[in-house]
């Protein structure tokens, strides 16, 4: 599976703010945002495969219970950069330059990207302890609209963390983004996009 891609913090008042008890750092993670060509000329355009180079990702965990966890991922939004081998770098400082945009993020006037889980659903306990797989459910915010996203992942247990492997499809529409179509709708990209993660968690007394 190809990694596009998001922080995670449980929207719950607290009486007092609470440092997260997991925390994933760039070394060893990724997250990455699919866009994918369409329409009948689309053999003449490019797929766009975004890393995310500014982000963070925490997670608590109440009691080590995985089913009462919270997850927070934040996205700089203009941090996406288009790692798509056939782009020359002209093409893609271009495409870059119009991500960031007021037409499709708007970092300017909308400089996060935030997912907060609420809810993890876990699914029947595999054999092995040390494995878990579900689906966060949360709300993804962006350009200002807060959208329920639902999240599949997978962690396992690595030594004294966890490394966690997830994707969610998302229609760049709801989110007030028309996507790109040029040439009579010949060749432009599709509403859907998809993003996925690669992180290692640890804790945040081994994180730095």
């Amino acid at each position: 599976m190809r990694w596009l891609v998001v922080a995670l913090t449980v929207a719950v008042p607290a009486p007092a703010a609470r440092a997260a008890d997991w925390e994933a750092l760039p070394t060893g993670s990724r997250i990455a945002v699919n866009v994918f060509k369409k329409g009948i000329f689309s053999s003449f355009a490019h797929d766009h495969e975004f890393e995310v180079t500014r982000w963070r990702a925490t997670a608590d965990i109440p009691d080590g219970d995985p089913a009462s966890a919270s997850i927070e991922v934040v996205l700089s939004a203009s941090s996406l950069r288009d790692r798509q081998r056939g782009l020359s770098e002209k093409d893609r400082r271009k495409v870059d330059a119009q991500a960031a945009g007021p037409g499709v993020l708007d970092a300017e006037n909308h400089p996060q990207i935030e997912f907060r889980s609420q809810r993890v659903e876990l699914e029947p306990a595999p054999e092995r302890r040390d494995q878990l797989r579900g689906t966060l459910h949360g709300t993804l915010t962006l350009r200002g609209r807060a959208v329920p996203t639902d999240v599949a992942f997978e962690a396992e247990r690595d030594s004294d963390a966890w490394r966690v492997r997830g994707s969610t499809r998302v229609n760049q529409s709801a989110f007030g983004i028309e996507p790109f179509s040029g040439f009579g709708g010949t060749v432009g990209v599709k509403d859907q996009l998809v993003i996925e993660f690669a992180l290692m968690l640890r804790h945040t007394s081994k994180a730095r």
